[in-house]
């Protein structure tokens, strides 16, 4: 009878073990895949969540299962951007001081941080991710660099396929053609690509190749990382014919409309304060109502076909969504959306050379948006934009500044504490998203050498807490210093308040002070009545440009 006991509580014993084993297994957190979307020179209230009127569904289910950030703060221009989310950092410890071997002034050559590519004193998230057993795949603009250290493949992306330089020659093909002055270089790894099929679009070939890269990989057991970097909504705007004339007779009632419509819905949806006003329209903007027919009818041309692309993109996002969904892995996946910098409103193709690069395209109203097109859509219109803030991309007010970002995914809807669809109203940098990604897959910012490298600490905070407990807390203390500069501008931020340096007609060629709790679209300078206030923002902003070995270029100023 002993016997018969003793082995009933053996038995008992190893299948409670089986038991405690399993259960341990299926509780072991498993690391989470991680998508970082980019889309370029996306304004802050294109999404239909920001306010917009473009059919953006994918993107909006995406920020109501998620947090949607309304003070989200990038470099006015894309290659700086690029720079600090990859790093972590100051774009000008980087080596992005100035704009990727562009506005490099005489006294900028050779100093460190100005290198014109992501530095040897940075380490990429995707790196880390990498070390850890990351599968890594880079699709569409890079814009970083191509030496041995700067591109994708060294900086921990098995595989990539990306754009060299910033703006695409075309939306439709790789190669030049007669009507561009330009030549723009894609690679897949270290290969040159020149030819892709008659099909090809850009952001539908992106999305269709990390989707591929995925769908081969052989480790799938491992978790990935995934980064999809869209060229669109950059110039040329180009559209494919599946949405060229999905938003025709949109756009008639002019850009001043469109702008107090999007602040109406900002306002409705919470992602701006009741009293917002808008800011003034920009210089180079021409009222609409002084505009002929014929130039009202171009015009809304113009954002039309924008308004498309933008579209075009979206669909692209449910597509990738879809595919992460069929194949399982999108509840273990967390998203990372934003743009790069504020929407694009300068005027005209004129580059920094003054080589008119697109002279010789065929922008009539019944071309624009094909191939052979050059379109751009303008002040006005990128105003609108960047409703209800003021200018945009290349400055260093809040409309070149302030970026749509959102956070969201299938993992983050598993966990008890997280509440969908909250707006933060804190301010963020494009610098905490590296710490952010490194914290939630459980890796460590190396302390002064990498394989090597002496490399600088990261300045960005991270965030992952408010992705398992409360999305609306702050990370950044209120006394903290947030400083930017690029092609002269400058400007400091410090607990709500703000001076900036924008040199005339686009400013006032002096510093102006601006109270951003009260005054976020920065219509009432203050400089002359607060000038306590003024002084202790340029102490701030003498703080950052030491800090961060910020100078200013003595050569000219190329880009309006």
């Amino acid at each position: 009878m002993k016997n018969l006991i003793h082995s009933l509580l053996v038995i008992t014993l190893l299948f409670c073990s089986c038991q405690s084993s399993t259960s341990t297994e299926k509780t072991k957190q498993i690391p989470p895949n991680i998508l970082v979307i980019i889309v370029d020179d996306l304004g802050y209230s294109d999404l239909g969540s920001y306010g917009g009127e473009i059919e953006t569904k994918n993107i909006d289910d995406l920020a109501n299962n998620g947090i949607q950030f309304s003070n989200f703060y990038a470099s006015p221009n894309c290659s700086p951007s690029r720079a600090m989310l990859m790093s972590g950092m100051d774009h000008h410890k980087a080596g992005i001081g100035a704009m990727s071997g562009r506005m490099i002034g005489p006294n900028q050559k050779g100093v460190p941080g100005y290198e014109g590519y992501l530095n040897e004193q940075t380490v990429a998230f995707s790196e880390l991710l990498k070390d850890e057993g990351y599968r890594n795949y880079y699709v569409g603009k890079w814009h970083l660099g191509t030496n041995d250290i700067a591109h994708p493949n060294s900086r921990g992306f098995d595989q990539a396929w990306w754009q060299v330089e910033g703006s695409p020659n075309s939306h439709f093909n790789l190669t030049p053609n007669k009507y561009i002055k330009q030549k723009t270089n894609y690679y897949e790894n270290k290969e040159a690509k020149q030819k892709a099929s008659q099909d090809f679009f850009s952001s539908n070939f992106y999305t269709d190749k990390l989707i591929g890269f995925l769908e081969k990989d052989t480790k799938k057991e491992n978790p990935f990382l995934g980064v999809l970097s869209f060229s669109a909504v950059h110039i040329p705007i180009h559209c494919p014919q599946s949405h060229i004339d999905l938003y025709k007779g949109k756009y008639k009632e002019g850009y001043e409309e469109l702008r107090k419509a999007r602040l109406l819905k900002q306002k409705q949806k919470g992602i701006v304060a009741n009293d917002v006003r808008l800011s003034a329209l920009p210089p180079t903007a021409i009222p609409w109502d002084s505009l002929s027919i014929e130039e009202k009818n171009y015009n809304a041309r113009r954002m039309e076909i924008y308004a498309g692309m933008v579209d075009n993109m979206d669909d692209n996002v449910g597509k990738l969504i879809a595919y992460l969904k069929k194949t399982e892995q999108y509840d273990n996946t967390i998203i990372f959306l934003m743009s790069d910098n504020g929407g694009a409103g300068f005027n005209g193709w004129q580059s920094p050379n003054g080589v008119k690069r697109f002279e010789n395209a065929n922008n009539s109203i019944e071309n624009l948006g094909k191939p052979g097109s050059a379109n751009y859509i303008g002040a006005g219109w990128g105003s609108a934009t960047s409703t209800p803030f003021r200018l945009f991309k290349r400055h260093i007010s809040e409309g070149g500044l302030r970026i749509p970002m959102i956070v969201s995914g299938g993992y983050l809807n598993s966990k008890p504490k997280f509440k969908k669809g909250l707006v933060n109203h804190n301010i963020f940098s494009i610098r905490d998203i590296a710490p952010t990604i490194q914290e939630l897959v459980g890796v460590s910012y190396p302390s002064n050498n990498y394989k090597g490298r002496s490399i600088l600490p990261q300045t960005g905070k991270s965030f992952s807490r408010l992705l398992k407990e409360n999305p609306t807390q702050p990370i950044h203390n209120e006394d903290e210093i947030f400083g930017w500069e690029l092609f002269k501008r400058k400007a400091v931020q410090k607990n709500g308040w703000k001076i900036i340096w924008i040199e005339p007609e686009f400013g006032k060629g002096k510093w102006e002070l601006y109270h951003l709790k009260e005054d976020p679209t920065e219509r009432d300078d203050l400089a002359n009545t607060h000038p306590e206030k003024l002084n202790e923002l340029i102490a701030a902003w003498q703080i950052y440009q030491k800090e961060n070995n910020v100078i200013i270029s003595n050569g000219e100023l190329l880009f309006p």
